[in-house]
């Protein structure tokens, strides 16, 4: 097969990020049973859009605390879609899929949930209960912060320090993790005499070893300034006490999942949403993005078979270019066949981790309850997950890390024809996206338009700024899962 068609280098480039973006090593601590959905294209960001994940949601004037709000309405929103997974998986090592969204959003199906529950409840002792409640406030807070423009208390739910500490130490352990995956796979897909492989097998040989550092640095940062052994001792705790009984459990989501929806100033009543965070929220501005690059032996070591079945099988095809008229996106087209010769390109990426504070899917893996009859009456017995290999249900998937890349530079000979194609599609109003990235054009942002600017000269396609490209998503086991030695009159 051919290195210049851009469908298959696309492909390529994404098989290669999928394997650093999920790859598994004996230096990496960190579970890698998940699947990523890529967005076609990608969403484009200012760093600008994420003040409220830095800044929280009240502001310096009335003005700007309603634009943190619709910051935090817009990104709520958009973390809130439960992929859809109907189509199978083509392998356990190669879970993606384009990003399409089932019908339900995750605030809406668990506020079912907790609604439709029963509970078992076998008597705690007090000890027990305040042991429990200490833990769940530390992991997550309930507050009440005076709002600038009504000058009334409102109640808001926010990740706990804890929470906090935890996962930013996590997602630097992850930066580091992706840091050392990179100057990996480069090494071991550099072949022949091109001088971008020779740099690639002597940078690992070189500078391995300080990398490996950095991720044992990065680790212990995590145990110890990131309480990682405390908080999943007390996630162990929580889990061991609901067992025996879930009431104060439930009723302390409750109360918190009610406490996060807030509702969005600039949307007025259609401003509703589930408060839904970013940590660390400075990611945008942080120096922690991994350098990514690709060249034409890449295509060799990452266009596999399985690559080629997974385009085959219609999941996915990036082409050169895919274009969509107007700025919501209708009306797709997708030029699989154009030609690009001499293909390189670089980019810097990071994984962020997504905090919805409401949302405690350990739940589901509890066995101690079960859904009542209205829940069955409503949603025709469909369960939240079957825990199936392509499971269905209401809520078999949920999104806990967002793939953001930035500053894209694509190399290649026919740059100048490809732009003359771009800014003829792009005239009407449309967009014009490359795989997982946007190039340029209209596009929207909540409800807002916006203009993605693109160069394209010497030879080069130059991106700026910051885009979605995808989720890591976490699979709901089968649930409810109740344990059969439970007894009805158990159940309240």
């Amino acid at each position: 097969m051919a290195k210049d068609h851009s469908a298959e280098l696309m492909q390529a480039l994404v098989a290669k990020l999928y394997a650093e973006v999920t790859g598994n090593d004996g230096n990496i601590n960190i579970p890698r049973n998940k699947f990523v959905t890529w967005m076609k294209p990608g969403i484009p960001f200012l760093p600008t859009d994420f003040l409220f994940c830095a800044k929280g949601l009240i502001g310096n004037s009335a003005e700007q605390t309603a634009e943190l709000q619709h910051q935090a309405w817009t990104l709520s929103k958009l973390f809130d879609y439960i992929p859809d997974v109907k189509n199978q998986f083509m392998d356990e090592s190669l879970q993606q899929h384009i990003f399409t969204s089932a019908q339900d959003t995750i605030s809406s199906v668990y506020g079912d949930v907790l609604k439709h529950s029963k509970v078992v409840n076998l008597e705690l002792t007090e000890k027990e209960q305040q042991k429990l409640k200490k833990f769940r406030d530390l992991m997550t807070v309930t507050k009440e912060e005076e709002d600038w423009l009504t000058e009334k208390k409102k109640t808001v739910t926010e990740p706990g320090p804890i929470t906090v500490a935890y996962t930013q130490k996590m997602n630097d352990y992850i930066d580091a993790a992706d840091e050392y995956m990179d100057l990996l796979i480069d090494a071991q897909s550099a072949k022949g005499n091109d001088p971008e492989a020779i740099r690639r097998v002597a940078a690992w040989a070189n500078k391995s070893k300080f990398v490996r550092r950095k991720l044992e640095a990065a680790e212990m940062a995590w145990i110890s300034q990131g309480y990682k052994n405390e908080y999943e001792q007390m996630n162990a705790y929580i889990n061991q006490v609901t067992q025996r009984s879930m009431v104060l459990y439930k009723e302390d989501l409750l109360r918190k999942y009610e406490a996060a929806r807030l509702t969005s100033t600039a949307e007025g009543t259609a401003g509703d949403f589930y408060y839904t965070t970013l940590l660390p929220g400075n990611f945008a501005t942080s120096p922690g993005w991994v350098d990514f690059s690709f060249y034409h032996q890449d295509y060799e070591s990452h266009y596999n078979k399985k690559t080629s079945q997974w385009a085959a099988g219609g999941s996915v095809n990036f082409g050169l270019f895919s274009f969509r008229a107007g700025a919501s996106g209708s009306g797709f087209e997708d030029a699989r066949n154009q030609k690009a010769t001499n293909f390189r390109a670089s980019l810097k990426f990071t994984q962020v981790p997504i905090c919805r504070p409401w949302f405690d899917p350990g739940f589901f893996t509890m066995r101690g309850w079960k859904l009542d009859e209205l829940w069955n009456l409503n949603f025709n017995n469909k369960k939240v997950s079957d825990g199936a290999t392509t499971p269905t249900g209401r809520l078999v998937a949920y999104p806990i890390t967002a793939l953001f890349v930035k500053d894209v530079v694509m190399t290649f000979d026919e740059v100048d024809s490809q732009s003359r194609y771009i800014a003829s599609k792009i005239s009407g109003g449309g967009s014009v996206g490359w795989g997982p990235f946007r190039v340029g054009g209209s596009y929207s942002h909540g409800s807002e338009r916006r203009d993605l600017q693109y160069n394209a000269a010497g030879g080069k396609v130059s991106i700026p700024g910051i885009q979605l490209i995808g989720f890591i998503n976490n699979l709901v086991p089968a649930s409810p899962d109740t344990n059969p030695r439970i007894e009805p009159g158990q159940f309240v």
